[in-house]
């Protein structure tokens, strides 16, 4: 009864797993609700193990077991940073809870560390693969010649293939840009069937379990006499050797070139051409009267001299000036409309690193902290539509955009929006936005991935064309 409650266990953490690294499919909410349950699980994995926890200190350790202990003990140390991490920038289950970890440090951790886990999980799964597929093979060994052959190289080859596909998925994904905190938020592609999303994910958890698997076969007791077999097979069959070394060293080599190449792009600042970016086109809107209004970490933070666009997050450079996201794509609408435009700007200004912006913003949302507004504010009277361009931080508008719409008297206009992300889409903003303004949002909105924007105006026009 007991090890089918821990398959059962054990099967559901997997599932778990698999399905929070795809936050577009729950929200926040249920995201956090799901963690929780995954965590919850995770406890009453360790007690029915707690035998195995009870023998790490004793006996002796060989290569297997030393293997076998490391994995394990990455996995509960991850999982123990990402419920804390998750607690600490929580919105809603433990929104309560004070816990002395910045929201924006809490972030990094959670993204690096989530992505971490997951491949350790399934390393952890590698680890019990044998046992698991215990029965299976009993059945394809008791199978009559040529058929047992013949199952068992397809099931081997669609191993391999998996793997291969596992190796393209992982960086495709950019597990690594993660691991190594060198990507500040979660990538989604809301366009992506959400099949795709499940294939990758499924192969790099399979490239997990097959490389685990044959190096946990390897390690295990009898490590030399392994050694001894592979030097005398390698000797005896020379030239098949030769050329496997060969065809293991050049896709070794690809790989590095072309990771390398890969993670590089990470490190580059995002170079732009504003020209090139905002289009010709435009748009006869009727004799509509319309404002464009824009929030952007440009012109309300005080950056560093020598800040990355790319830990900006939210920034591009031109000619080593920086420009924001929201204010080119704000930009983008004033070219297709011809409405007038106004940039918003605070007395406050925010931090130049990205991931202190991300903890102030936080603390801004939870205190009820009423910005100062710098400038003249625009008098709307005029205007019988409003487009209001923001990015989207932690899953709805910034404070700063709320306390503007706020203030501002919107009764009787049409007001559009236009969100930038990370991969979070709308999150709650639009919902948020409806609440607290007296005009009339519509339900034609558009949101644009971060690293997308420069090649927004085609899309923006689109949109514009719809209204």
């Amino acid at each position: 009864m007991e090890k089918k409650v821990k398959i059962i266990i054990d099967l559901l953490m997997t599932i778990g797993m698999f399905f929070l690294m795809g936050m577009r499919l729950t929200g926040q909410m249920w995201h956090e609700i799901a963690g929780t349950a995954v965590f919850l699980l995770f406890i009453i994995h360790h007690i029915l193990n707690r035998k195995w926890i009870r023998a790490v200190p004793k006996g002796k350790y060989n290569a297997y077991r030393v293997f076998q202990t490391v994995i394990n003990s990455l996995l509960g140390i991850g999982v123990l940073l990402l419920m804390l991490s998750g607690m600490a920038m929580s919105g809603y289950i433990f929104k309560w809870l004070p816990l002395p970890l910045s929201a924006g440090t809490a972030r990094s951790i959670h993204l690096i560390v989530s992505h971490a886990v997951y491949l350790v999980m399934s390393m952890h799964i590698g680890l019990h693969f044998a046992a698991m597929i215990a029965g299976a093979g009993r059945r394809i060994q008791a199978m009559r010649k040529p058929w047992r052959g013949i199952l068992t190289g397809f099931l081997r080859v669609l191993a391999v293939g998996v793997a291969a596909y596992g190796v393209l998925a992982l960086l495709n994904r950019k597990f690594f840009s993660y691991i190594f905190g060198k990507v500040s938020y979660a990538y989604v592609d809301y366009d992506e069937p959400i099949l795709w999303f499940f294939l990758d994910y499924a192969a790099i958890m399979g490239l997990c379990i097959f490389v685990t698997h044959y190096v946990a076969k390897f390690l295990r007791p009898g490590l030399r006499n392994r050694f001894a077999g592979i030097a005398a097979g390698y000797k005896e069959h020379t030239v098949k050797s030769v050329i496997l070394t060969v065809v293991i060293l050049a896709a070794c080599t690809a790989a590095v070139i072309y990771g390398g190449r890969y993670i590089k792009r990470h490190y580059v600042p995002v170079e732009m051409n504003r020209s090139k970016a905002i289009g010709t086109e435009t748009v006869d809107m009727g004799g509509r009267r319309g404002i464009v209004i824009s929030f952007t970490r440009v012109g309300n933070t005080d950056f560093a001299p020598d800040v990355d666009a790319v830990s900006g997050a939210s920034l591009m450079e031109e000619n080593g000036q920086l420009i924001g996201n929201a204010g080119l794509l704000g930009d983008m609408v004033q070219q297709i409309t011809g409405f007038d435009r106004f940039g918003i700007t605070v007395e406050k200004k925010y931090s130049s690193s990205y991931g202190d912006t991300i903890s102030e913003a936080r603390a801004e949302m939870n205190s009820g902290f009423v910005p100062t507004f710098t400038g003249e504010l625009p008098d709307l009277s005029e205007y019988d539509t409003g487009v209001l361009v923001f990015p989207l931080w932690w899953w709805t508008m910034p404070v700063p955009v709320k306390e503007y719409v706020k203030q501002a008297d919107l009764s009787g206009k049409t007001i559009y929006c236009l969100v930038t992300h990370g991969g979070s889409g709308f999150g709650s903003s639009i919902g948020d936005l409806k609440e607290i303004t007296s005009g009339t949002v519509s339900d034609q909105k558009l949101e644009i991935m971060d690293q997308d924007v420069t090649d927004a105006y085609p899309k923006v026009l689109e949109w514009i064309r719809s209204w």
